[in-house]
């Protein structure tokens, strides 16, 4: 049977690819995303983005479910005096020169600090402000309903740390206690009691990439052909991305297009459509370990495809 030979293949070239993807020119740049990486940080970190989007070459805003948005944020900073903001102010590479850009990045994030200082939060909770211009496009074109979604602000809510019990432990650092982890000494996921998933081989990607490369070609074909001598076999595919590489929105992306590129290619390969299942985005909520280093990070930048048996 080749079947095992080709799997054995797969899970070797996946894991090993992270470590060659490391020697080519893939760098993590504290300076390409708008907020640092933070190697270590907890798995599940304590804070949401909320994006708070504004009309093109505008800095106030006049629709009633953007203020409800604000107020959502402002009834939270209300109810819990430990919760701090952060406000980042963009703008849309068309909507002017570099000044003017920058001028209404830095008005729309004044805006909603204005908005927040006149609803009663001490100035003290917002931590920053800061106004990045057209110099960080995190997002192409327009959004479904025809938005622009770079003519936006970006809040991030950052929650007091919930407190420990002396009695807890994470050895594996996965965000799952100890006396509740069946895989303590393994980095896993909550949903599966802390164990990690099996029998799927990871697709690796560049840090804040979608785009195929050279070690990411030889997983895929080796998928291909394991798919090809083995017709009883579906695959399904899901995307992954880790939290440094950006904004959970962000993450979002890259996990949502690093799956449809991989399905894409296994397609142009001549697989037919019906052996690959709906696959779901993960955006940043499933590393594969704790982020401690940018290899670390590199590992979770990826896809995976879980073979199934359609009989």
């Amino acid at each position: 049977m080749i079947t095992l030979r080709h799997l054995l293949l797969l899970f070797f070239i996946s894991s090993s690819a992270s470590v060659f993807a490391s020697n080519g020119s893939t760098v993590i740049n504290n300076a390409s995303v708008s907020h640092s990486y933070t190697y270590g940080q907890n798995i599940n970190p304590i804070t949401d983005t909320v994006v708070i989007r504004f009309d093109y070459k505008q800095s106030s805003l006049f629709y009633a479910y953007t203020l409800e948005s604000l107020d959502s944020i402002i009834n939270i900073l209300l109810r819990d005096t430990g919760v701090k903001i952060s406000i980042d102010g963009y703008a849309y590479k068309d909507e002017g020169s570099d000044t003017i850009c920058y001028y209404l990045s830095l008005n729309r994030a004044l805006f909603i600090q204005t908005y927040v200082l006149g609803r009663g939060i001490d100035s003290s909770r917002i931590l920053a402000l800061n106004a990045y211009g057209r110099t960080r496009q995190k997002y192409t074109n327009k959004d479904k309903a025809g938005l622009f979604v770079n003519c936006r602000a970006e809040l991030r809510v950052i929650y007091p740390p919930r407190k420990k019990r002396l009695d807890e432990f994470d050895r594996d650092e996965d965000g799952v206690m100890d006396s509740e982890d069946k895989c303590p000494d393994v980095f896993g996921y909550k949903d599966s009691l802390g164990c990690p998933i099996k029998h799927a081989v990871s697709v690796p990607f560049p840090v804040q990439e979608s785009a195929l490369y050279s070690m990411t070609y030889t997983v895929l074909d080796s998928v291909v052909a394991v798919l090809k001598e083995n017709p009883a076999y579906i695959i399904l595919i899901n995307g992954h991305a880790f939290s440094a590489e950006g904004t959970y929105a962000l993450c979002e992306r890259l996990a949502v297009d690093r799956a449809e590129i991989v399905k894409q290619y296994i397609l142009s390969r001549q697989i037919n459509k019906s052996r690959i299942l709906q696959g779901k985005s993960y955006g940043s909520t499933r590393p594969v370990n704790a982020g401690k280093t940018p290899q670390d990070v590199l590992k979770s930048a990826r896809a995976e495809i879980v073979f199934l048996n359609k009989d």
